[in-house]
């Protein structure tokens, strides 16, 4: 073990599903780890907020594009790769928002109803 490791308990059934993955990537349990560390800090470089951008809601780096719009777009059923044909973004971008996504799903959602029609129409009322 190196100088810098840290060791975690997990549950039995997370390791079970860790050694699966490593058998099939013929490494082991913790080279799996680390890749999902890996990811999800790329995952974190990807998504950005800036509160001069879009409100500050969550947006794709380098884009003014934000995760709930590429989410509004998935709901409607299209596919990632539909989505990067739409937008001008990259399939890691969109995969990186759709990952976002299902990581923050409360806090998406939760953005998505507060600007909806029904809300918008129960708070404001309906114009003459």
């Amino acid at each position: 073990m190196s100088a810098n490791a840290t060791t975690i308990e997990i549950p039995a059934s997370l390791y079970t599903r860790l050694q699966s993955l490593a058998s099939k990537q013929k490494t082991d349990p913790a080279h799996v780890v680390e890749q999902l560390v890996n990811a999800s800090s790329e995952i974190a470089d990807a998504i950005v907020r800036d509160p001069a951008l879009r409100g500050g809601r969550p947006i794709i780096a380098g884009t003014g594009t934000t995760v709930r719009t590429v989410v509004g777009l998935y709901k409607l059923g299209l596919a990632a790769e539909e989505i990067a044909g739409e937008l001008p973004l990259t399939l890691a971008q969109v995969y990186a928002a759709l990952a976002y996504y299902h990581a923050h799903t409360q806090e998406i959602e939760a953005d998505i109803q507060a600007d909806s029609e029904e809300r918008v129409m129960r708070e404001f009322g309906q114009s003459q």
